[in-house]
């Protein structure tokens, strides 16, 4: 989480020392992770595409800042779920 906190903060053009906003990021890289496992793709945050989509998803939902800016991240967000779950490589293995 610290790994993606980091990243997130940077997109944003937060300071990393700056904590104010720590906890309403937080809240939206986990909401991130679990609309894209509700979509049926597997979680790897290693994973640059799936960490893509993670960032696109806060930058889009993320306190008062430019509403084009918000709408072209969250239809990136969007493309790269659709993108994603269209591959067998990134769907979750129901099997296990």
């Amino acid at each position: 989480m610290e790994k993606l906190l980091k990243l997130v903060k940077l997109s944003l053009s937060i300071s990393e020392e700056s904590i104010i906003k720590d906890d309403e990021i937080k809240l939206n890289i986990k909401s991130a992770i679990k609309d894209i496992e509700r979509q049926g793709i597997r979680v790897d945050t290693e994973n640059p595409l799936i960490i893509s989509a993670i960032v696109m998803y806060v930058k889009g939902n993320f306190g008062n800042t430019d509403i084009k800016q918000k709408e072209y991240s969250l239809k990136a967000y969007n493309s790269l779920c659709c993108n994603l779950g269209l591959s067998t490589d990134y769907k979750e293995n129901n099997n296990d």
